[in-house]
């Protein structure tokens, strides 16, 4: 559903979203609803704009998969803020200032962990392919960010943000890290990135390239089954599931050196605003 409200645009959406197992598919048999409502203004130049997205999902789910994990009651939240502007130049430069936060899994009996579904990784935060370290899910994250078109065919962004985990003793984001007693804090580090795009024949065939660095800290470096530091120059392997954190094992010690490598990092974030 979508209104206009002046020079804003407001939109109301619900999901929602049900599975089960099958003979050849176990699932966490997720029943979710999602209800999201989302205002924002296109940017133009010489204009301030914004974009303000409010998202909170119910029902239940399990913890993993298995025809005996218990159901739990899900209950979380995903908010989005972004106020940004455009300069009247022949790049038409957008500086923006941005935050995001997704709810991650507490200490109570439910399921507080946000799941975002559907939807595409690089448009939240982090591109498809080998980055599978940001997603939209237990992480709190400020940004700032600057776009530019330097021609009808072209556009490119660059973008610094510092990470945060939303809870401290859920899995960090996507990277599966995670220390459950939460002694390693909530503070994961620092994340740069850099686009460039450009239509090699209009609307059909387009090429980019991306460049990004993932700077851990804190959680990402003390956590019982984070990477060493090592693991960032080292050949990427791809933990269960995505991330790169190294499955912990019973003597492990959080100030032992793994041998694991750790996932090589990049990033790219979603479409310009530009609408």
């Amino acid at each position: 559903m979508k209104q206009a409200l002046g020079d804003s645009t407001l939109e109301a959406s619900y999901f929602r979203f049900d599975e089960r197992d099958s003979p050849r598919l176990q699932t966490r048999d997720r029943h979710l609803d999602t209800l999201g409502i989302r205002i924002f203004k296109v940017p133009k130049p010489s204009l301030f704009d914004h974009e303000l997205e409010v998202i909170h999902q119910s029902g239940s789910n399990s913890a993993s998969v298995g025809t005996s994990v218990p159901q739990l009651d899900a209950s979380a939240w995903f908010v989005h803020a972004d106020l940004g502007y455009t300069f009247a130049s022949a790049w038409k430069p957008r500086l923006s200032i941005e935050y995001d936060h997704a709810s991650g899994d507490g200490a109570g009996p439910g399921n507080t962990r946000f799941d975002t579904l559907f939807g595409m990784r690089r448009a939240d935060l982090a591109p498809s392919g080998i980055y599978a370290a940001l997603g939209r899910t237990n992480i709190l994250t400020p940004g700032i960010r600057l776009e530019f078109v330097p021609s009808e065919r072209a556009d490119g962004f660059v973008a610094a943000r510092a990470l945060w985990a939303a809870s401290a003793t859920d899995g960090f984001s996507t990277t599966q890290v995670r220390d459950a007693s939460g002694q390693s804090g909530r503070f994961a580090g620092y994340q740069l990135e850099g686009r460039l795009r450009r239509w090699l024949i209009p609307r059909r065939l387009r090429a980019e390239i991306n460049s990004v660095l993932l700077l851990r800290r804190g959680l990402l470096q003390t956590a019982p089954n984070a990477p060493p530091v090592a693991a960032e120059v080292s050949r990427p392997s791809r933990a269960p599931g995505g991330g790169f954190a190294r499955p912990v094992k019973p003597e492990d010690d959080r100030d032992k050196r793994f041998s694991d490598a750790g996932k090589a990092v990049s990033r790219t974030r979603g479409e310009p605003k530009r609408r």
